[in-house]
């Protein structure tokens, strides 16, 4: 479909004469009015891109005109045609809602290029608005935004999930929205009437965790001058989320262990134990089978938290719902910080898509929302990226330092051979067999690699 301008001048010749040279220079259907007046009438019955429009008219003038388009069809990009002499109205009239303004006489070059930036803002503003009805449309789910295949069962998982009140471990690189899942599967279920009590396993202290979780009885040590209740008890009726469940210390490990097994809580320095009503959703970013190899995680709590699983992919394996993030992001980020929300120019958004993410979508997020509040720009265009933001992720050096060498080592190696086998099904176009021997891995561990971190080699044919 042809772009649509509009043409607004009392003058019959220049009228007459932009159109017949705008029509030769560029693909467009271009509509002409001798007045404010007429050019609302064309506006409110074709769908008009960009109107290019003179200040100074007899009737309804440019401005007038340009407040009456704007409370319209504020999408629509308004340039004024300003004569020498009246560019304080101009500037006025950027204020009020114009999109840019040229001066009489004008270059017919530089018009030109302003007519396509006229055009391509129309249409960025256009997609992103059928981004957000897009957004908008996913209702309960509309916070794990994505219309991607693999977003779409990651949604069907959830509402599955949510009728159901069995335990849920929930797995995936950080940042991939492991804590929206979670809360998805909360506010769709029969317990959505009361709120999800959120555990951050390593931000609390171990001779504390116990008594947050479990509560404690009135003198069961040093301070606890009254009876405290736990956490779980708290969820009663509800949900409890227990985020990062890896860094559960072992002792801690048995205690939750007899919770899922017996459905009941004994509080420190309590005689008896007590029944609870509490659904439990866990999440952790750490490969659990390598830590119980390595001793520090429970074979046995596992298999009762993996009653049913969810895997949150990264945004590397959702590329596609890239754009509809970035939409979703800068809308939030720009309710967030009271603005307008930014625009993303092609070029951009083509450099955000090939981005590697490590951070994944929460990285995107964070990005998105700088560029909200340091951008004066309406566009973000390519002299706004930093050198870190169209950086290709350097494996070796994205790690916290905050844990013990032998965790850190294995999440490293983790992502490493991730990282390493999708490079890999990239480069031989998903063909495991090519893959083995540049990798010199035998064809059958390849295998099991791709099994373990759930790669999809659908994805690189």
């Amino acid at each position: 479909m042809k772009d649509i301008l509009l043409i607004v001048d009392d003058e019959a010749d220049l009228l007459s004469g932009l159109k017949r040279s705008i029509s030769q220079e560029l693909e467009c259907t271009v509509l002409t009015a001798t007045d404010g007046k007429e050019a609302m009438r064309v506006i409110r019955n074709e769908p008009v891109d960009v109107a290019l429009t003179d200040i100074n008219m007899p009737g309804m003038d440019g401005l007038t005109l340009l407040k009456n388009i704007v409370e319209h069809d504020p999408a629509l990009s308004v340039i004024m045609m300003t004569a020498y002499g009246t560019i304080e109205i101009a500037v006025k009239a950027l204020k009020q809602g114009a999109y840019d303004f040229i001066q009489k006489p004008f270059d017919f070059d530089n018009l030109v290029r302003l007519l396509k930036k006229g055009f391509e803002r129309n249409r960025l503003l256009s997609e992103n608005n059928r981004l957000q009805k897009q957004i908008t449309e996913q209702g309960v789910l509309k916070s794990l935004v994505g219309k991607s295949s693999r977003m779409q069962t990651i949604h069907q998982q959830i509402e599955t999930l949510a009728k159901t009140d069995v335990p849920v471990l929930i797995t995936g690189e950080t940042g991939t929205g492991k804590d929206l899942a979670a809360n998805a599967i909360h506010e769709i279920s029969n317990r959505c009437h009361k709120s999800m009590i959120t555990v951050n396993c390593p931000a609390l202290p171990e001779g504390l965790l116990e008594s947050e979780l479990f509560g404690h009885s009135k003198g069961a040590f040093t301070g606890a001058d009254r009876q405290r209740k736990g956490l779980f008890d708290r969820a009663e009726g509800s949900t409890i989320f227990l985020d990062e469940i890896g860094d559960l210390p072992l002792s801690l490990q048995t205690k939750l262990l007899r919770v899922l097994q017996n459905q009941e809580v004994r509080p420190i320095g309590a005689a008896k134990s007590h029944k609870i009503n509490v659904r439990i959703l866990a999440a952790t970013n750490q490969n659990l089978s390598f830590k119980i190899e390595s001793g520090e995680f429970r074979a046995d709590l596992f298999y009762r938290l993996n009653v049913a699983s969810l895997v949150m992919p990264t945004l590397k394996e959702i590329r596609d719902d890239i754009p509809l993030l970035i939409s979703h992001f800068l809308s939030k980020s720009a309710t967030e910080l009271r603005t307008d929300p930014k625009l993303i120019s092609p070029e951009v958004l083509k450099r955000l898509k090939a981005h590697d993410w490590p951070g994944n979508t929460r990285e995107l997020e964070n990005a998105l929302r700088s560029w909200t509040a340091t951008v004066s720009a309406k566009t973000i265009e390519l002299e706004h990226l930093t050198i870190e933001d169209s950086e290709e992720y350097e494996t070796d050096t994205d790690f916290d330092l905050k844990g013990p060498y032998k965790l850190l080592k294995e999440r490293v190696i983790e992502r490493f051979t991730r990282d390493y086998v999708c490079r890999l099904l990239k480069q031989t176009q998903g063909n495991i067999s090519a893959s083995a021997e540049i990798s010199g891995i035998t064809r059958q561990s390849l295998q099991k690699i791709i099994h373990r971190y759930e790669i999809n080699t659908m994805d690189y044919r």
